[in-house]
């Protein structure tokens, strides 16, 4: 009996190579159509799969290119920051130029009044009786202008155009901005005279040693502030010879009138009067005797070396201190070595400051005139006797007290 054909499977005829059966399968029609959609469906989970990794892939090197951007953005403003830093210096350096140029132009105008004066200086002393050993007033005049003539020949050396940093080398180690003499008829005391007359008169005291101060470490200056701390010194030397030219225009002008008695007398009263109002800066206290300097010293309590940020002055406990210059106070507190202590900050930049005392009379953000008293003499803090600390800081940094002020 012949067999029906099953029309519910799916003969497959497998062709194979030559010489060889052919194979035929049998497969259901659900399964049949089964594998086809199979494999549709694995192709279109591989191509979703592969279009999602490619679409992070994407979204990341996106991200990433995003960043080096802002990182691009970044540099570019730290390059035009220094640029314009450059820029800034630059400028700052062209303006000391100038600056270096007008100093050597004043210092031209100094020389002439100089060899004026001693023209003035040779017809006096031609002019003059033989048995007179009097000095006149113009050899007077000419003996206190003499300084600020040496004076000036220190500057000149240091006034090379476009040398700031050896002008900042040189020009900080000539004290005499301060070494005026507050009266033109007296000697001039150098500044070694000064210092060992200062260091005799301890000695020969029978006031003992009496020091103090904050124990402060030394460190180097930050080479960034040295075109700042320049422009200070050229408008500190600016000032200086201002003063010189106006000094020794008022003695050439003395010596011309010194020829009558009216005109000796006259000369001799504004001389008082000037040396009256001369001193910029008041020293600090009735006492004179300086038991410590500015500087580096042996630290009265540990025994190494230390620096020391101002000067000590001895005296006795109660003894009136008086503000060196017209400013504002800004602090009057006590603090551990400081003890109690006042601060002052004046109008040229420039602040005063005052430890060790016994008591104060002033309170933060009083007005205080030149030599109006502030406070006490005292012994507070870390100290080893009564004295007063007297401390002048410039652009938050220490300095000698005695370029501004002397005893």
């Amino acid at each position: 009996m012949k067999s029906q054909p099953d029309h519910k499977k799916i003969t497959l005829l497998v062709v194979r190579e030559a010489g060889r059966p052919v194979r035929q399968l049998q497969l259901s029609k659900p399964l049949a159509f089964a594998l086809p959609a199979a494999a549709a469906l694995s192709l279109s989970s591989l191509v979703t799969s592969m279009h999602i990794h490619a679409s992070r892939s994407i979204s990341e090197l996106e991200a990433e290119a995003a960043a080096l951007s802002l990182t691009n953005i970044r540099m570019e403003l730290k390059v035009a920051d220094k640029d314009q830093a450059l820029l800034q210096l630059r400028s700052q350096v062209t303006e000391l130029s100038e600056e270096a140029q007008s100093i050597k132009d004043k210092l031209k105008s100094v020389s002439e009044l100089e060899q004026q004066l001693q023209s003035l200086i040779e017809k006096e002393t031609t002019s003059s009786s033989g048995t007179d050993n009097e000095p006149t007033a113009s050899a007077a005049s000419a003996a206190s202008s003499q300084p600020f003539i040496a004076a000036s020949a220190k500057v000149a050396a240091s006034g090379t155009k476009g040398d700031v940093k050896g002008t900042i080398s040189r020009s900080s180690t000539a004290p005499f901005l301060a070494e005026h003499p507050s009266d033109t008829s007296s000697g001039t005391l150098s500044a070694v005279d000064f210092r060992f007359g200062v260091v005799t008169a301890a000695l020969g005291s029978t006031v003992p040693p009496q020091v103090g101060g904050e124990y402060i470490a030394v460190y180097a200056n930050d080479p960034l502030e040295l075109v700042q701390e320049t422009r200070d010194d050229y408008e500190e030397i600016k000032t200086m010879l201002e003063e010189m030219v106006s000094r020794i225009s008022t003695t050439i002008t003395e010596a011309e009138k010194a020829n009558t008695l009216e005109a000796n007398l006259q000369a001799k009263k504004a001389r008082e009067e000037k040396a009256r109002l001369a001193p910029a800066v008041l020293w600090p206290t009735g006492s004179k005797v300086i038991t410590s300097s500015f500087g580096y010293r042996s630290d009265p309590f540990k025994g190494v070396s230390a620096y020391h940020s101002g000067i000590d002055i001895a005296g006795r406990i109660g003894d009136p201190v008086y503000a060196a210059m017209e400013g504002v106070v800004t602090s009057a507190d006590q603090l551990g070595a400081r003890g109690k202590y006042i601060i002052i900050k004046h109008a040229n930049g420039l602040e005063t400051w005052y430890m060790h005392l016994n008591g104060m009379v002033v309170s933060p953000g009083d007005k205080v005139s030149k030599g109006e008293q502030i406070g006490m003499l005292g012994n507070t803090g870390r100290s080893t006797g009564p004295h007063l600390h007297f401390q002048v800081v410039k652009q938050n940094k220490p300095v000698n007290p005695l370029n501004y002020v002397k005893p």
